[in-house]
């Protein structure tokens, strides 16, 4: 009668939410560096251009470290996001195997 398998699902989503975490953990790293790596950029670009902080901070935004920063900051947190969909969707497709089976069950109830 049940095809559901606890230990196999319970794996699932455990690898599922540690993969979750590890990523969305890269992501806030990368995410709490930024403004560090801004900073930093700024201050090489206001000794190398004798500018002011602002138009520094400017020239810091275009840089490619900074640009490939933000990409790699982007790329984390799709990736984040991308595991946390799929731990979500295991937790949901467990709640409907669970739901189905509750429904097959009251079914052959009614009709014994």
């Amino acid at each position: 009668m049940s095809d559901l398998m606890p230990e196999a699902v319970y794996r699932q989503h455990l690898e599922a939410g540690n993969d979750w975490a590890d990523k969305y953990g890269a992501y806030r790293l990368l995410d709490d560096m930024t403004k560090s790596l801004l900073a930093q950029e700024a201050i090489a670009a206001k000794r190398s251009e004798g500018c002011s902080m602002a138009e520094a901070e400017s020239i810091a935004r275009s840089t490619s470290v900074y640009t490939d920063h933000m990409k790699s900051v982007a790329e984390s947190h799709t990736a984040a996001n991308r595991a946390k969909v799929r731990y979500d969707a295991i937790k949901v497709l467990w709640e409907a195997r669970r739901s189905q089976e509750a429904s097959e069950r009251a079914a052959n109830r009614m009709q014994a």
